[in-house]
């Protein structure tokens, strides 16, 4: 199977090279055979810029240009070519979470998705190509989104882990200050 990784990147240059390298050697480990395809997420450092400088010591990595800020996946999608397509926002300040990945990618056998909240989303491109086109947003909502819009159209799908509480506390934070007035 030929997995098509997807980083979305949003203003990480500190931590972008070493956290693609890491992806690479683990894939490459694993025997698996890949591709990495990089889109910005409305970045503005020069997160792409050091990645298309990666792209000569990392053959299977591949930036595929500027998207506004929510539309990284669904750019990246369109040029993806493998069976399995991952789903990894690099913006979440966590180093890939490559202890994960083998049992996502053993029940991907028998279901359309695995996802892995607040880590990745894993699917087969081919059963979840309408959601993965048409699912937008950043990686809180997107994840949300994708779960809704696969639930929609009956694609069997594995979910592992709770959703944030603190995401739900920070947005409704500004508008209980607003009301407590």
């Amino acid at each position: 199977m030929r997995l098509s990784v997807i980083v979305a990147v949003h203003d990480v240059e500190d931590s972008i090279g070493r956290d693609v390298r890491s992806l690479a050697a683990h894939l490459r480990e694993r025997g698996l055979a890949f591709e990495i395809l990089a889109a910005s997420d409305g970045s503005r450092d020069t997160s792409l810029t050091l990645l298309r400088f990666l792209c000569s010591e990392i053959p299977e990595l591949s930036v595929v240009g500027l998207a506004r800020s929510g539309r990284a996946f669904r750019r990246a999608v369109a040029h993806a070519r493998g069976e399995a397509v991952l789903l990894w926002d690099a913006d979440r300040g966590m180093a890939f979470p490559h202890a994960v990945l083998g049992w996502a990618l053993s029940r991907l056998a028998r279901k359309a998705a695995v996802i892995v909240r607040g880590r990745f989303v894993l699917a087969n491109r081919m059963r979840a190509l309408p959601v993965l086109l048409e699912t937008s947003g950043r990686w809180g909502d997107y994840e949300v989104r994708f779960e809704r819009q696969a639930a929609a159209l009956g694609l069997d799908m594995e979910i592992v882990g709770r959703r944030s509480r603190r995401r739900g506390r920070h947005l409704l934070a500004p508008v209980l200050r607003i009301l407590s007035v």
